[in-house]
């Protein structure tokens, strides 16, 4: 009897035990993600993704960039060194070069340099809409290579159509472009939006700040 009693107390209490945990568990809270958190984890991921993405792109348009401005300079090497063996292998070719004798009649420089009045008037409309925003400064060398690939801007002399030299100085910015004639075109732009054209030489953007003439 003793036995069966102590069985019977326990099977109480485990039935106790039971009910109060049926009762405690449905009541227990359950923990839930925060929205916040979550948008929040959300937003991180997306930003990165697209400040890799945008990184990529700077990269490779910087490469691409450095690529085009080698190509050029290597075709304008090539160019001079193609003239200058010409000049060496040819007894008496300095004498009928239009470059190496100087320059030519107008007509005939008017068809031959094309390329290069077309090189500085590219030059200059990129001059005009760096000062249409504000700064001539913007058309500098760096600038204006960003913004045209297909021309070589150097802070040095021209030598081919396709290589541009451009300078600044006070108010003024110049540009030069040597033809294959032997003649140079040179361009000024200053503050005030005056256009001034030049055909003097150094073909240099720093001499052609100088220009004064209506028209080359």
């Amino acid at each position: 009897m003793h036995g069966l009693g102590r069985v019977d107390g326990v099977g109480h209490e485990l039935a106790h035990v039971s009910d109060t945990f049926t009762f405690i568990a449905p009541v227990m809270p359950r923990r839930r993600a925060d929205p916040f958190a979550v948008k929040l984890a959300t937003f991180g991921v997306v930003l990165l993704l697209l400040i890799s993405a945008f990184t990529t792109f700077v990269v490779a348009q910087e490469r691409s960039a450095d690529a085009r401005h080698a190509a050029l300079e290597a075709r304008a090497a090539a160019a001079e060194q193609a003239n200058a063996d010409r000049l060496a292998s040819t007894p008496g070719a300095a004498d009928t070069d239009p470059v190496a004798a100087g320059p030519v009649p107008g007509g005939v420089a008017k068809l031959l340099d094309g390329q290069a009045r077309d090189a500085a008037e590219r030059a200059l409309a990129l001059a005009r809409g760096a000062l249409g925003r504000g700064d001539l400064v913007e058309a500098g060398v760096a600038q204006l290579a960003d913004a045209d690939p297909t021309l070589l801007f150097v802070d040095g002399a021209s030598t081919a159509p396709t290589i541009v030299s451009v300078a600044l100085g006070g108010d003024s910015w110049g540009a030069a472009v040597m033809g294959p004639s032997g003649a140079c075109y040179g361009v000024s732009l200053d503050t005030h939006g005056v256009v001034r054209y030049d055909r003097s030489r150094p073909c240099t953007g720093r001499a052609a700040l100088a220009a004064a003439r209506a028209a080359w």
